[in-house]
């Protein structure tokens, strides 16, 4: 089973930041341009990159699309984006940009119709963004919880041609302290779909338990790469030589 190492760039303002536990009052500033971080991720090796616009997620629309088109024009490699896509307007700007796959959240709980045929008109190329406290999913940049468990999402889910779900464990987010790997073995079980996990990543021993759990296909990282904790190319040569 091929695994893929996944870095991240969160956008708040146009600038690369990193949350802890989904709080936007714990912001991590990053003195690097979006697209100048996109090559380095590229250089060590990513083949690809996860955006996500913090802006967006809260406004419920894009609004770091320019910082999205500069890391776009930047790298070569896949891009997945997420925050704030509740419409068809955005999902058509975000490919016309070349960004290879978009990533549904609120709209799963607020609007799944909507979902399911956006799913059905671009098969593959829309992921399911599922950020969760314990199993309940939650919405609108983490601010609500839906009362739906992640489990039913999926479920109602099975139909479509799902590219893929991207499980975040809010309580892990940007704590360095290890995923949750229980979750994750229970996702891997029950999932039709395959599993990129994202969420608490310090060093490379998490990564290697996140690789050990079946239909788990990716990990993402963030946090860990920009305070040290984590050699991307590191991992990725590691990943290479021994995951694939």
């Amino acid at each position: 089973m091929s695994f893929s190492i996944i870095p991240a760039i969160d956008l708040l303002h146009g600038q690369v930041v990193r949350l802890t536990q989904g709080d936007y009052t714990q912001v991590s500033h990053y003195d690097i341009d979006p697209a100048g971080l996109a090559r380095q991720y590229v250089v060590a090796g990513a083949s690809r990159i996860h955006v996500v616009d913090l802006d967006g997620a809260k406004a419920g629309k894009l609004v770091n699309l320019d910082a999205i088109q500069a890391i776009r024009n930047a790298v070569s490699c896949d891009i997945e984006v997420g925050g704030g896509i509740r419409d068809e307007d955005s999902l058509t700007q975000l490919f016309d940009i070349g960004i290879t796959y978009a990533i549904l959240g609120s709209v799963l709980v607020k609007n799944p119709e909507f979902a399911y045929a956006q799913y059905q008109r671009f098969p593959g190329k829309i992921l399911a963004g599922l950020d969760c406290r314990d199993d309940n999913v939650a919405i609108h940049g983490w601010y609500e919880s839906s009362h739906l468990s992640l489990f039913e999402i999926i479920e109602s889910l099975t139909p479509y041609p799902v590219g893929g779900i991207i499980y975040t464990d809010i309580a892990k987010d940007g704590t360095l302290k290890g995923p949750n790997t229980e979750m994750l073995q229970r996702l891997g079980q029950r999932s039709p779909f395959p599993i990129i996990a994202s969420g608490g990543i310090g060093n490379i021993k998490h990564l290697e338990a996140v690789f050990q759990i079946s239909g788990v296909t990716g990990c993402i990282v963030g946090k860990a790469i920009l305070s040290g904790d984590l050699d991307l190319a590191a991992a990725i040569s590691l990943e290479k030589g021994v995951y694939s």
